[in-house]
């Protein structure tokens, strides 16, 4: 059987609307001066202060549900991070702080060690907890489901210039570490459909999501960055490369061989990162630096196309 994400009751169409809906809304009410409209989406910049700061928020999704069954707190605190690590820089931010909020049936002992996780693994990344919520809500929450989000904040480093990208530049792409937080209701679907013991697979489903935080180290080389999330690769080309278009080579690991036996490629290209958690667009003269501090490969250029050929 062949499944989709819409099966699994997600709709990107629908989410698009919605998004859709806030932007049109927010340009009925008066936007302050100090808010910039960034292009990409990923965070906001706001320049009331000096230097300006760089504003997101996000959570780790219905993989948490599986880190909640299988106890791994480790992955499930770098999965949020990273959600908001990445989007961070995506507009060249560096995070500086961050805010969790927690939502629980009832405080329990294994939110002591998520939260352990999570200041551990901010403190590895030079990013403090500042603050948080934790809410004990028994009339949403059941016994063992909760879930939580996370708030960063960073300093703009260099407001990165997408509006500069060319036809010609290359394209360069930074490994995932595996499916990262996105596309989890389909994942699940099919772990629940297909009676798989994610425990014999030849790869590990839940390892966390890369942290891509040698990233601001070549903000002065790049025109575009783009986190891979939700709608997958396909999207996330479309957020940076806006009105052009792409021609890109792509190696599949072993973690987008195995699902491809039960979706679409197609349906593949709009769920999943295909290997690659983050993309970079930058001058040809600029990519040898790159690719050394990043360890990133062009997998391509930009184009008038929007031609994916998967190795």
């Amino acid at each position: 059987m062949r499944y989709t994400y819409s099966q699994s009751g997600v709709d990107v169409l629908r989410n698009d609307e919605f998004t859709d809906y806030i932007k049109n809304l927010l340009k009925e009410i008066n936007i302050p001066d100090w808010v910039v409209r960034e292009p990409t989406g990923y965070a906001t910049i706001l320049t009331f202060t000096n230097p300006p700061i760089v504003l997101t928020a996000d959570g780790v999704g219905s993989k948490l549900l599986l880190h909640i069954e299988y106890g791994r707190w480790n992955d499930a605190a770098q999965d949020l991070i990273a959600m908001n690590y990445n989007d961070i820089i995506c507009v060249g931010g560096l995070p500086k702080a961050f805010v969790d909020y927690l939502g629980v049936n009832h405080i329990d002992r294994v939110h002591y060690e998520f939260l352990s996780a999570l200041a551990r693994k901010l403190n590895e990344y030079n990013v403090s907890l500042v603050a948080g919520e934790t809410a004990e809500i028994p009339a949403i929450y059941t016994e063992k489901d909760w879930d939580v989000a996370g708030f960063c904040v960073g300093t703009l480093e260099r407001r990165i210039p997408v509006e500069s990208i060319n036809y010609g530049d290359k394209i360069i792409g930074l490994r995932a570490s595996g499916f990262h937080s996105n596309g989890w209701s389909l994942l699940r679907k099919i772990i629940n459909e297909e009676g798989i013991n994610i425990n014999s697979l030849n790869f590990d489903l839940l390892v966390g999501t890369n942290i891509y935080s040698n990233v601001p180290a070549v903000f002065e080389d790049v025109k575009g960055i783009a986190h891979v999330t939700g709608g997958g690769i396909l999207r996330a080309l479309k957020r940076v490369l806006r009105d052009k278009g792409w021609d890109i080579n792509i190696k599949m690991p072993d973690y987008m061989q195995w699902v491809l036996q039960y979706v679409e490629i197609e349906e593949a290209m709009r769920t999943f990162n295909m290997g690659y958690g983050m993309i970079l667009i930058a001058d040809a003269s600029k990519t040898d630096k790159i690719l050394r501090i990043t360890g990133g490969d062009i997998i391509g250029e930009v184009s008038n196309n929007t031609t994916i050929v998967v190795e």
